[in-house]
């Protein structure tokens, strides 16, 4: 087993059937379905195909609302000109409302152009990337933050983008309605099938699979590593700044929390639940009243969690996080996890000067680790602001939250398969820390809860330098005011891309 930590690398002080035709570019899976999307150019001149709202699995309503998700396969003539739907979600990053329809099963898919000449069964196949977004199982979509492939397309790497269902459509679990939950991460399995099938037919390689994902993206793919059901369906994974043994990525204590939110529903049996508007299982007040909480934090309690396999023949997750991992994962593939140096620091004010450990934890019913935890963090945080290394209790226990949600899990996560994976396996831990103009994170998401600039990476800062940034016109325009981010952009992306096309990375001196 290779275990290898990057941290300097990013410091920085059938046949092929796509063809094109002027603007458009068809896809061809048989005689009778194919699809239209269209060409563009990378910011490098490199064309491209894009195919964007193409379905992978049949529309999740009625009979199959809260059930596994149904592959579609390809039929007629499509536009794949425009996004599909997104699944709904709470969308606090655009407007405080619920957004999206509930026939959401789209992807989005990116293809180096290849030509009417490529026809040829010998012609390479392009290696593809799977992304998983993230947004705390509650919210996100698939185009939120991929602002462009240009890089990626230009390296010759395919690119998958796709929604999957989220919060209580798709996660509840409630034995009593015969539910199972974990429907999101079902849905992934299910895009991931249909990539196996269908892919070769834009130009992908199905025997070259990264499965990738950011936050609950990366706490996702984690989670399939384990999953009987996804095996053999990817060949490498990369997890940014998310890990399964997250407290926000697994439910351990929240049947309370489950059973007022199946009482506000008021359902008696399944097939009411089956008959409710989608939009009544997003209350307005839902993220803080359907919570549970760790480390003085709250988080929704329609995550992943456990199923009956009594219940349920293909249940996907029977097992806790920190269970499974004391074993070598059900899928072996070279592994690339990645943290950003600060992630939420100093953004989590709602935290109060009084600590509580909560109960989403392994181990919440031993009051004896409770209270010893509760009173040795409270004794920590006097003795830091005693030394004037913290100006308050309540600085002291974001700290610790940031460290016990993200930082630590994701170590933990590496450390745990670096040991159990075959020894043939590399894994590879990896810190980004650039802070630079192309972190969404900083410059968009988080402006208003910055309350001190600290050098670093922010949560989600590192996307902007693996796919186009969001402020991409502005960098071409003025490329002299972004040349250390274009340094840092193009030294990322050949980074993931080694890795995706080896399954190896390779560092950087300086």
């Amino acid at each position: 087993m290779w275990f290898h930590a990057i941290v300097s690398a990013l410091l920085f002080c059938g046949a092929q059937s796509v063809s094109k035709s002027a603007e458009e570019c068809q896809v061809n899976f048989d005689h009778a379905s194919s699809g239209t999307g269209f060409l563009r150019q990378t910011f490098e001149n490199s064309s491209y195909c894009t195919f964007l709202g193409v379905r992978y699995a049949e529309a999740p309503v009625g009979d199959l609302r809260f059930r596994h998700s149904v592959l579609a396969k390809p039929r007629g003539q499509r536009n794949y000109t425009a996004f599909g739907n997104r699944c709904p979600h709470f969308s606090w990053f655009e407007n405080p409302k619920i957004t999206g329809d509930e026939d959401c099963l789209f992807m989005n898919i990116y293809t180096p152009m290849v030509s009417d000449a490529l026809q040829d069964d010998d012609v390479p196949l392009y290696p593809v990337l799977v992304f998983v977004h993230g947004g705390s199982y509650v919210m996100g979509w698939a185009e939120r933050d991929i602002h462009g492939v240009d890089l990626l397309i230009d390296n010759r790497i395919l690119v998958v983008t796709f929604n999957y269902r989220l919060y209580g459509l798709g996660f509840l679990n409630s034995p009593e309605h015969n539910i199972s939950g974990n429907f999101g991460l079902k849905d992934q399995t299910t895009l991931l099938q249909w990539v196996q099938r269908y892919i070769r037919h834009f130009g992908g390689d199905p025997q070259q699979v990264t499965f990738a994902g950011q936050s609950a993206g990366a706490g996702s793919v984690t989670h399939h590593l384990y999953i009987e059901q996804s095996r053999g369906l990817f060949h490498r994974m990369i997890a940014l700044s998310g890990s399964m043994l997250g407290s926000w990525s697994y439910l351990y204590e929240g049947r309370e929390c489950i059973q007022q939110y199946l009482d506000d529903l008021s359902p008696n049996a399944l097939e009411q639940l089956r008959t409710l508007d989608f939009r009544d299982f997003f209350p307005g007040n839902g993220w803080r009243k359907y919570s549970v909480y760790f480390a003085s934090m709250y988080m929704p309690c329609l995550i992943p969690s456990a199923e009956d396999e009594r219940l349920h023949r293909d249940a996907y997750t029977v097992r806790s996080p920190h269970e499974s991992v004391l074993q070598a994962p059900i899928t072996q593939v070279p592994m690339l996890i990645s943290v950003t140096s600060l992630e939420f620091d100093g953004l989590l004010e709602n935290i109060s000067s009084e600590f509580f450990l909560g109960e989403n934890r392994p181990n919440n019913q031993n009051d004896r680790i409770t209270n010893l935890v509760n009173v040795t963090m409270h004794r920590f945080a006097e003795k830091l602001i005693a030394e004037d290394k913290a100006t308050s209790r309540a600085e002291v226990f974001q700290r610790f939250a940031n460290l016990a949600d993200l930082h630590y899990p994701i170590f933990r996560l590496a450390v745990d398969l670096s040991q159990t994976v075959d020894p043939s396996i590399p894994v590879y831990y990896q810190r980004f820390e650039f802070d630079g103009k192309f972190g969404k994170g900083r410059n968009v998401y988080y402006t208003n809860w910055i309350t001190e600039h600290n050098y670093g990476a922010l949560h989600g800062d590192d996307l902007g330098y693996i796919f186009s940034p969001y402020n991409l016109k502005e960098a071409l325009k003025r490329p002299q005011d972004f040349q250390k981010e274009w340094k840092v952009h193009r030294r990322t992306v050949e980074l993931i891309v080694n890795f995706i096309k080896h399954g190896y990375v390779k560092s950087y001196s300086n």
